[in-house]
């Protein structure tokens, strides 16, 4: 058996991964292959090399650009995918319970974790000038306040103080958002008009610190969630946080791990379900494809590859007895 560990430089060096990998990995095992991300691909070429070498498993240690690029990549091959966290948002492994604060305990979720197959979307976008691309993802795509704040968030702030970097990016970009008519259709469903700032398109719905926005999102239902923001003057972002908050109460997200309770949602925003959601905007916007932005769109096609990839992630833990 042999890993192959695809790590990004910039965000975890070999030397700080290399002693934890050497601590989990099972004796039996080979020597890992080392490889590192070019900055030119993302590490595509790197995910590829791995691939062809026949590994066992596939370790991406970086953050969410890194990884959705190692998903896409490894889907089919009947290679496992292991995550250690290594980025800005690192989405994915929050959604999957991956540990993102101890290097030490997503290497050995890496080697000792559970298996659990997930969903990937595959983005398809079609650019002002009519050129079409293909993108997969694992967490979330879109436009308007999301892909217009990670456009403007500085990238040395970011370095510096995280996530928070997008906050200050959002407080500079959401005063000046603009409205777009856009077309939606969800699967079979009839054409919807609407005029929204923005447009998110989920396979799962959690992002930093827990912020739920997406409620019914689950990466393994084979379903596409879809949520229209579109509030109306500074009343209008207040009911949106209004409703994202609700969502967010302990008692709401009880409710709904019992499928009892249901996403609040009103004029302001709008969510949906679909396998297949197609959207054509009148004027183009910047896109954003797990947290990177991909560029200008006037029309996109999102689809949802059930059950596509094989992840680890941590053990269940089971109750032998009561607490005490």
């Amino acid at each position: 058996m042999r890993a192959g560990i695809v790590f990004n430089p910039v965000k975890l060096s070999r030397d700080e991964l290399a002693p934890q990998i050497e601590t989990a990995q099972p004796l039996d095992w080979s020597e890992p292959l080392w490889l590192e991300t070019g900055a030119d691909d993302g590490g595509e070429s790197a995910v590829r090399e791995a691939l062809d070498a026949g590994i066992d498993l596939l370790i991406i240690a970086g953050g969410d650009g890194t990884v959705r690029i190692g998903a896409d990549l490894v889907t089919g091959s009947g290679v496992p995918l292991a995550i250690i966290p290594a980025g800005t948002g690192n989405l994915l492994a929050r959604n999957l319970g991956i540990d993102v604060a101890s290097l030490r305990n997503a290497v050995r979720t890496a080697y000792e974790g559970e298996e659990r197959e997930i969903d990937l979307g595959e983005l398809e976008m079609e650019s002002p000038e009519g050129e079409r691309s293909r993108h997969a993802f694992a967490v979330m795509v879109g436009f308007g306040l999301d892909a217009e704040m990670i456009e403007a968030t500085d990238d040395d702030l970011k370095k510096k103080v995280g996530w928070l970097a997008y906050i200050d990016a959002a407080g500079r970009v959401i005063s000046s958002l603009d409205k777009v008519r856009v077309q939606v259709k969800l699967d079979d469903q009839r054409t919807g008009r609407h005029t929204v700032n923005t447009m998110l398109i989920g396979n799962c719905g959690t992002i930093q610190n827990g912020l739920v926005l997406l409620p019914d999102a689950a990466v393994d239902d084979g379903m596409l969630d879809i949520a229209l923001i579109r509030p109306r003057g500074v009343r209008g972002w207040f009911q949106v946080a209004g409703y994202v908050m609700r969502n967010n109460t302990l008692v709401s997200k009880l409710r709904r791990k019992q499928g009892k309770g249901k996403q609040r949602t009103g004029a302001a925003l709008g969510y949906g379900q679909a396998k297949t959601t197609i959207a054509r905007l009148e004027e183009p916007r910047v896109v954003q494809v797990d947290g990177d932005v991909v560029g200008k769109a006037v029309a996109l096609r999102a689809t949802i590859r059930e059950d596509a990839l094989r992840v680890r992630v941590p053990k269940r833990r089971t109750l032998l007895g009561p607490n005490v």
